[in-house]
C-alpha cells in the first residue's frame, strides 16, 4: 500500500495492520441494517470492510487529497463521502436516519473535542430520537483511560462525568504503535460508548447548559475545594445541601452533579 506524506497539522497515522484491523471491525459488531457514519476514513483500511456489511455509510473526510483515493477504493452506491472536517459537520442535515453507529480513527489533538461534539448531539436530539446509536472510536490509551476513570482517582475529570452522564464507556483492547504508518509514539486503544444506555439523565437535569458549565468550572481548578469554585454560582454557600461543598470535583458522582446543578440553578 503507498501512503501520502502525511499532514502533522491533521495528526493522520494509517492503520495498516491487518491483524488489527479485523480486530476492529469485529468490534463493530455489524448488521445488515446498521447505517454507519466513519470520522476520517483516511486511506480506507476500515471503510471498505464496513461497507460490505452494512445498509449504508457515510464517511466525513477534512483531507481534500485523500476524496479521490477514497472514491477509487470504495466503489458502492451505499457510500457517501463528505469532504469536510467533522467538528463542522450538520448531522442534522445531511444525514436522516436514526440509530447512527460512529466510528473512525481520530487524530489525537481532536479526541477530545470530536467525543464532546457527539455528546452534544445526544443531549441535543435523543431527548425526542435516538439519533445516535454508539460511538466506537480509536483514541490515545491515556485519554481512554481518563474517559473510564473512577470517582476519586487523579484521571477522573470532566470526561469521565460527560461521558458517564449518556453512557457507560468500555475500552475494547489496545493497538500498539508498530500497527501504524507513521508511528506514533504512544500506544492507542478502542473504546466504545453506547448511547442506549444512561439517557434518563437528561431528564433529571433542569438546564443541560448549567450542567455543562458547573461541571467545566469546578474541574479548572479541580485541586480547590467546591467552596471556591462555587463562588462562581451563588452567594450563599452555606445554604447549598446537595453535596459536601469542603469536597473537590473528583470526589463528586454524575448524581452528585446533576443535584448539585439542579440546586443551584434555582437559586
Amino acid at each position: 500500500m503507498s501512503y501520502l506524506k502525511m499532514k502533522k497539522s491533521l495528526g493522520q497515522n494509517f492503520l495498516k495492520d491487518e491483524f488489527y484491523i479485523s480486530k476492529i471491525i469485529e468490534s463493530f459488531n455489524m448488521r445488515e441494517s446498521d447505517v454507519f457514519l466513519e470520522i476520517g476514513p483516511g486511506g480506507g483500511a476500515l471503510t471498505t470492510r464496513i461497507v460490505k456489511h452494512v445498509k449504508k455509510l457515510y464517511a466525513v473526510e477534512i483531507d481534500q487529497r485523500l476524496i479521490e483515493n477514497l472514491f477509487d477504493k470504495v466503489k458502492n452506491e451505499n457510500f457517501i463521502l463528505f469532504n469536510e472536517d467533522f467538528l463542522k459537520f450538520d448531522l442534522e442535515k445531511n444525514i436522516a436516519e436514526e440509530n447512527i453507529k460512529i466510528v473512525g480513527n481520530l487524530p489525537y489533538h481532536v479526541t477530545s473535542p470530536i467525543i464532546f461534539k457527539v455528546m452534544e448531539l445526544a443531549s441535543e436530539v435523543n431527548k425526542n430520537s435516538k439519533k445516535i446509536e454508539s460511538l466506537t472510536i480509536m483514541v490515545q490509551k491515556e485519554v481512554a483511560e481518563r474517559i473510564v476513570a473512577s470517582i476519586n482517582t487523579k484521571d477522573y475529570g470532566i470526561l469521565s462525568i460527560f461521558t458517564r452522564f449518556f453512557c457507560e464507556p468500555e475500552i475494547l483492547f489496545d493497538i500498539p504503535p508498530e500497527a501504524f504508518f507513521p508511528k506514533p509514539k504512544v500506544i492507542s486503544s478502542i473504546i466504545r460508548f453506547n448511547f442506549s444506555v444512561g439517557n434518563e439523565n437528561l431528564n433529571k437535569v433542569k438546564d443541560m447548559k448549567f450542567f455543562r458549565t458547573l461541571v467545566k468550572t469546578t474541574f479548572l481548578n479541580r485541586r480547590k475545594m467546591l467552596r471556591n469554585t462555587l463562588k462562581n454560582f451563588t452567594d450563599d454557600l452555606e445554604s447549598i445541601k446537595s453535596v459536601e461543598i469542603t469536597k473537590r470535583p473528583e470526589n463528586l458522582s454524575v448524581n452528585d452533579f446533576i443535584n448539585l446543578s439542579n440546586e443551584l440553578f434555582n437559586k
